[in-house]
């Protein structure tokens, strides 16, 4: 029932704009997980975008993918001004969120998700508005191989096989980041983590972040790492209240830093 739900609303999205294209491709991919067949730009409720050929990318631009995510953020859009998408895909949390006057920062280490990136805040008039890098985060920097998904390009991931689809990326701790990010004190910031499963690397990785910043909101993914292993990265560095988005994510606020003990 829950799922009939979620194909409803996507398909109320995608009839609102009059979109029958991405209706089809919707039904291609649950069925034989194919696309459409040539690049097209669709209009949705969160913007334009661009969505390659045979890819799920018109998935992700309609308003209602991840709604848990995007209701969990609209109950509390008051609450932050500044939004950090770590794995960022093809950018529509943040060509959704600069429009509400929100800045946004983008980080995307798959290279045809990044250009697609470019392309959807050019179609959205946000090129000058988003800072988008072309980096993935992790807790240390280097180089590592990717193996990527042509048609779900989401669900990229860091890879030691040598077998598929792969490419090479930097990673970077965020961190590395901060001198140049221009994060003030007193920003209210939410950070999205989606980074099929590297959560805890990056937490590591921006440890001097949290415990300098004292108004970090983060939304994680745990499907992949784990609830228990992201917890404990967390709480190694700052006290959080913890709670659940959805069934895949999970929500932490920060509280306070750990009391210095004399």
């Amino acid at each position: 029932m829950k799922k009939l739900l979620t194909y409803f609303w996507y398909l109320f999205e995608y009839l609102k704009h009059g979109d029958f294209r991405s209706v089809i491709a919707s039904i291609n991919y649950l069925l034989f997980r194919k696309s459409h067949k040539k690049d097209r730009i669709i209009q949705t409720s969160t913007g334009k975008f661009y969505c390659r050929k045979q890819t799920n990318d018109f998935q992700f631009a309609n308003f209602r993918y991840e709604w848990g995510v995007k209701r969990f953020m609209l109950d509390r859009i008051s609450d932050f001004n500044v939004f950090v998408d770590g794995g960022a895909c093809t950018g529509e949390y943040g060509v959704w969120l600069s429009q509400q006057s929100i800045r946004c920062i983008a980080f995307e280490p798959v290279q045809n998700n990044y250009e697609t990136i470019l392309k959807n805040l050019e179609l959205n008039g946000l090129s000058e508005k988003i800072t988008a890098l072309p980096f993935g985060l992790g807790d240390r920097n280097m180089k590592v191989n990717f193996a990527f998904n042509p048609v779900n390009t989401g669900s990229s991931h860091i890879t030691s096989s040598t077998e598929g689809s792969q490419f090479s990326s930097e990673i970077r701790t965020f961190d590395s980041f901060l001198p140049e990010l221009n994060i003030n004190i007193d920003d209210r910031i939410l950070f999205k983590l989606d980074v099929e499963g590297m959560e805890a690397e990056v937490i590591n990785g921006a440890a001097d972040f949290i415990r300098k910043f004292p108004n970090i909101l983060f939304i994680l993914e745990v499907k992949h790492s784990g609830r228990e292993r992201v917890i404990e990265a967390l709480n190694t560095l700052a006290v959080f209240e913890i709670g659940d988005v959805d069934e895949y994510n999970i929500f932490a606020k920060k509280i306070n830093n750990h009391p210095i003990i004399t």
